[in-house]
C-alpha cells in the first residue's frame, strides 16, 4: 500500500488555486463554444445561457465563410515551414558542428537579431516587400516569415547539434563520409524532435499572426488569411453575427489542433532537449 498523503491547509489551498486557474483558463473557450451554438439574437439577450435549441447553422455558414482563408493560411504556413526547416537544419549544423572563419561573429549577429522587437521590423519589412513588388501576394507573407521564424530555430538547432557526441561523427568520417553525408545520415535523423519543435512553434506563430497580414495583404479576400478575415469581422468590419464569428474561430483552430496533437510527443521531447542542452 502507498503512503497516505497528509492533507494540510497548504495542500488544500494549492489544489484550490489549480482548480481556479483551470476554470479561468477554460471558461473563455467554453463560452466560445456556447456562443457558436446560439443564434445572434440569443447571444445578445442571454449571453451566459445555454443554447436551446442548438443552432448548428453557424458552423455550416462559418465553413463557407472561412474555407478559403483557412486554405490560404495553411498554404502560407506550409511553404514557409518548408524553407524554415531547411535553413534551420543546415545553419544549426554549420554553427554546431563545423569550424569556419567568422562563425562566432555570424552566430552573435543571429543572437542580436533576437533582441530586436518585432514591431520595429514592420516598417522595414513592408518597404522590402513593396520594393520587390510582392505586396498583396502570398510571398509578402512567406519571405518575412521565413526570415523571422528561423532565428530561434537556428539557436535551438545549434545547441542540439553542438551537444551531440563527437565520436559518432568521427567514426563516420573514418568510414569515408563527407560533411553532407554526416548531416543527412546522422544529424538529421537525430534532430527530429528539435526540428518538429521548431516547426510547431513557427506554424502556431504564423497561423495566428494578424498584424503583418493586415499590413502586407490589403487587396481582395482571395489572398487574406484566416486570422485576418475573422478578426476584421469580429472588430465590426464585416458581419456582426457573433455566433458565426465564434463558429469560425472554432473551425479555424482545428488545423492547429491536428498539427499539434499529431506531433505532441516529439514536441515535448524537443522542448526537454532544448531545456537541458540549451
Amino acid at each position: 500500500m502507498g503512503v497516505k498523503r497528509k492533507i494540510t491547509p497548504g495542500y488544500v489551498v494549492s489544489r484550490l488555486v489549480v482548480i481556479l486557474l483551470l476554470i479561468t483558463t477554460a471558461f473563455p473557450f467554453l463560452m466560445l463554444i456556447n456562443m457558436s451554438l446560439k443564434p445572434n439574437v440569443m447571444i445578445t439577450n442571454d449571453f451566459l445561457g445555454l443554447p436551446n435549441p442548438v443552432y448548428w447553422m453557424n458552423f455550416s455558414k462559418a465553413l463557407k465563410f472561412i474555407f478559403k482563408p483557412v486554405l490560404n493560411s495553411i498554404y502560407v504556413c506550409g511553404i514557409s515551414l518548408f524553407f524554415i526547416i531547411i535553413i534551420v537544419a543546415l545553419s544549426g549544423y554549420a554553427f554546431g558542428r563545423m569550424e569556419f572563419k567568422g562563425r562566432k561573429v555570424l552566430y552573435s549577429l543571429i543572437l542580436a537579431v533576437m533582441m530586436i522587437p518585432y514591431t520595429l521590423l514592420i516598417i522595414p519589412n513592408f518597404h522590402i516587400v513593396k520594393g520587390l513588388h510582392i505586396v498583396d501576394t502570398f510571398w509578402a507573407l512567406i519571405i518575412p516569415y521565413v526570415a523571422g521564424q528561423q532565428v530561434m530555430g537556428i539557436i535551438l538547432a545549434e545547441s542540439f547539434f553542438r551537444e551531440l557526441p563527437g565520436d559518432i561523427f568521427e567514426a563516420a568520417r573514418i568510414d569515408g563520409a563527407g560533411e553532407f553525408g554526416m548531416f543527412a545520415r546522422i544529424a538529421m535523423p537525430l534532430s527530429k524532435p528539435i526540428l518538429i519543435t521548431v516547426g510547431i512553434t513557427s506554424v502556431v506563430a504564423m497561423y495566428n499572426d494578424y498584424i503583418w497580414p493586415t499590413i502586407a495583404i490589403t487587396g481582395g479576400d482571395n489572398v487574406k488569411t484566416f486570422c485576418q478575415i475573422v478578426f476584421n469581422n469580429a472588430a465590426g468590419k464585416g458581419t456582426n453575427d457573433m455566433g458565426l464569428i465564434a463558429a469560425a474561430f472554432i473551425i479555424g483552430t482545428i488545423p492547429l489542433l491536428i498539427a499539434t496533437a499529431s506531433c505532441l510527443k516529439y514536441y515535448v521531447q524537443g522542448m526537454m532537449v532544448g531545456a537541458v542542452k540549451g
